[in-house]
């Protein structure tokens, strides 16, 4: 087989869409997409409004200054983009936008449908000029349905999807995830589908409109997670604390000296294992009732728990006595030993076991990035390694207009007076 050409091996040092230019008009509902995308490799332009994107102005920020030069959610879903101002309500910047269009291969937008139609940005006419372009958009509802020019932000669409109504405890009302859902399945939906027109382009078709609804893909990855609720029409029950199966109920989450742990408890020989080695190491610290120590764990698997539901009060001792055992630990310790007696045992994580998980680290997960005026921040890099294409190295989310010069001169040719002239007007 014959060396690769140095072209092609610097193409695949900057990842495996190197090729690929995107305009990205997205509000924070789409910002993964481009993300993704620049991740692996692909040219991403963000496009901000002037004076930046207002989802800028969202914390939490850096060091907890509410600056929109701080905002970590800013950095870390426009990590690795370049940044332009440009304003759509102007002719001037509708100019240029049809400019860097025909330089383009993907268009990502989340505008209201009919918003840019509005502006004189036509889909049907840019399509028809540029035959091999992608045009993704992402909004609440998609293009179609009675919900279409409805407006939807997050909370509101995670509602809609179901999965509020399967998180807290199954007596008490339902709760919300503290951070975006629908917004990000969206968003991926929107990177993966983007990615197969692309394909098709690369493979003699042409370009197309690529329409996601968030609403459908936060209610789609709900339901092939659980596709039997829908088969049935019938609702699942929040188990909180619990974990349940074929109906027999045991206790998942128990506290510790500082925070909790989560640990699978199940019947029949891998049952018998797991309760076996935590009995053994209780007895270390405390003295273990005889009925836990006297059961045949082994011959309770589930379905003999279904059929006997009092032996499924054994459960409950034992889950009593582990919540005292438990205590007498932090996670860290509970976590190790778990490990050595080969206990399904994990600790819930906080942010802060994260960024100190030996496994993330091993991995790399975690890079240091310089921001200017700020110095080294500690990124959350790609979550896959390719063996063949190697990601690019990971750079930093761009500051406010910060490639203005770079694309508007370098790449469309403006001379620095006419981008002075366009700053002045409002254009950029």
């Amino acid at each position: 087989m014959s060396q690769p050409t140095r072209a092609a091996a610097a193409q695949s040092q900057a990842g495996p869409l190197a090729p690929y230019r995107v305009l990205d008009l997205t509000t924070e509902r789409g910002w993964m997409s481009g993300k993704i995308l620049a991740d692996l490799g692909a040219q991403v332009l963000k496009v901000e409004p002037v004076g930046g994107d207002p989802g800028r102005h969202r914390g939490p920020f850096y060091q907890d200054r509410a600056d929109p030069e701080h905002s970590l959610r800013w950095w870390f879903l426009n990590r690795g983009k370049r940044s332009i101002t440009l304003n759509l309500e102007t002719e001037d910047g509708r100019a240029l936008f049809r400019r860097l269009l025909s330089q383009t291969d993907l268009l990502l937008e989340s505008f209201a449908p009919g918003h840019l139609a509005r502006l004189g940005i036509d889909h049907a006419q840019l399509m028809a000029e540029h035959p091999r372009l992608v045009w993704t958009s992402i909004t609440p509802f998609g293009q179609l349905g009675p919900h279409a020019r409805f407006q939807g932000p997050d909370l509101i669409l995670t509602a809609l999807c179901g999965s509020i109504f399967l998180t807290g405890d199954p007596d008490r009302a339902p709760v919300r995830v503290s951070v975006p859902q629908a917004d990000l399945h969206g968003a991926a939906e929107g990177a993966l589908n983007s990615l197969f027109a692309l394909y098709h382009v690369s493979g003699g078709g042409s370009g197309q409109h690529v329409d996601v609804a968030a609403q459908l893909s936060a209610t789609r990855a709900l339901m092939n997670a659980t596709p039997f609720p829908k088969l049935e029409n019938k609702n699942l029950v929040r188990q909180g604390i619990w974990a349940e199966s074929g109906g027999f109920k045991r206790r998942a989450i128990y506290g510790c000296k500082d925070g909790h742990v989560c640990i699978m408890l199940t019947g029949g020989v891998l049952g018998a294992q797991t309760i076996g080695a935590l009995l053994e190491w209780a007895a270390a610290d405390m003295t273990v009732p005889a009925i836990l120590l006297d059961t045949d764990w082994k011959a309770l698997d589930f379905g003999a728990l279904i059929r006997n539901p009092e032996k499924a009060e054994l459960f409950t001792l034992l889950s009593d006595f582990l919540l005292e055992f438990f205590m007498l630990h932090d996670k860290a310790t509970l976590y190790a030993g778990a490990l050595q007696r080969r206990v399904l045992l994990a600790p819930i994580s906080t942010v802060k076991d994260i960024s100190a998980d030996e496994q993330l680290i091993a991995r790399e997960f975690f890079q240091q990035v310089e921001h200017p005026g700020i110095g080294e921040v500690r990124y959350p890099g790609p979550w896959a390694k390719l063996s063949q294409t190697p990601l690019p190295a990971l750079s930093r989310a761009p500051t406010i207009g910060e490639h203005n010069e770079e694309v508007y001169c370098g790449r469309l040719g403006l001379d620095r007076q006419q981008l002075v002239r366009l700053a002045g007007a409002g254009v950029l």
